[in-house]
C-alpha cells in the first residue's frame, strides 16, 4: 500500500471527516489552495483506491458535479480492531483523543458544535442529547463495540466529562447522550 504525500493525506483525512459525497468546491475551500490542485489529489486518491467519486444529484443543466468519499478503509480498520483484546479501551481512547483536539475548551457547547460539524445531526433535550444521524452508521450497525466506543470516547474528550454517557441506539433511529 502506498504511502500518501502530506498534501493528499490532509485531503483524504478532510473527507474521512466531512463523510459522503463532498463536493470539490467544499473540499478546496476547507484545504485552501486552487480547486485543481485539490481535484488533482482526489484523482490520485481514487487511482489509489483510498477514495471514490460518485456524480451528485443534478442543481442545473450540464454535468452533475462529483461527490468524493473515502473509501472503506474505515470499515476494515474496525473489524480488524474488534479482534484486538481490550478493543473497546482502545477504541475508547481514540475517541477521547479526537474529542479533545476538536475543541479549544471542552464543554457541553463545544461538544454539541464538534457532534453537528461531523454529522451526528445532534439535539439538545435537557439532559441529553440526542443523535439523530450517525456518520459511520454501517460501521456501527456491524461492530458497535467498537465505533460506539470511539463515539463515546469523542463525547468524553469534547465535553470534557467522563461521566457523560453514550447510549448507543437508544430509541429508533437516534443514540443518546445522557450528561449531568
Amino acid at each position: 500500500q502506498p504511502t500518501l504525500p502530506p498534501a493528499r493525506a490532509r485531503v483524504a483525512a478532510l473527507l474521512g471527516e466531512l463523510g459522503e459525497g463532498v463536493p470539490l468546491a467544499e473540499l478546496a475551500t476547507r484545504i485552501g489552495g486552487h480547486p485543481n490542485a485539490t481535484r488533482a489529489h482526489l484523482d490520485a486518491l481514487v487511482e489509489e483506491g483510498f477514495a471514490e467519486a460518485a456524480p451528485l444529484p443534478r442543481t442545473g443543466p450540464g454535468r452533475p458535479a462529483l461527490g468524493w468519499t473515502l473509501a472503506e478503509i474505515l470499515s476494515v480498520v474496525v473489524s480488524h480492531l474488534a479482534e484486538v483484546p481490550g478493543s473497546e479501551e482502545i477504541a475508547r481512547s481514540i475517541g477521547r483523543s479526537w474529542g479533545v483536539e476538536r475543541v479549544a475548551a471542552p464543554s457541553r457547547p463545544a461538544l454539541v458544535a464538534v457532534l453537528r460539524d461531523l454529522g451526528f445531526d445532534p439535539e439538545v433535550d435537557g439532559d441529553s442529547i440526542r443523535l439523530r444521524a450517525c456518520p459511520i452508521l454501517d460501521a456501527a450497525v456491524e461492530h458497535p463495540s467498537v465505533v460506539c466506543a470511539i463515539h463515546a470516547g469523542l463525547v468524553a474528550g469534547a465535553s470534557g466529562d467522563e461521566r457523560a454517557r453514550l447510549v448507543p441506539f437508544a430509541e429508533p433511529g437516534a443514540c443518546r447522550i445522557d450528561v449531568a
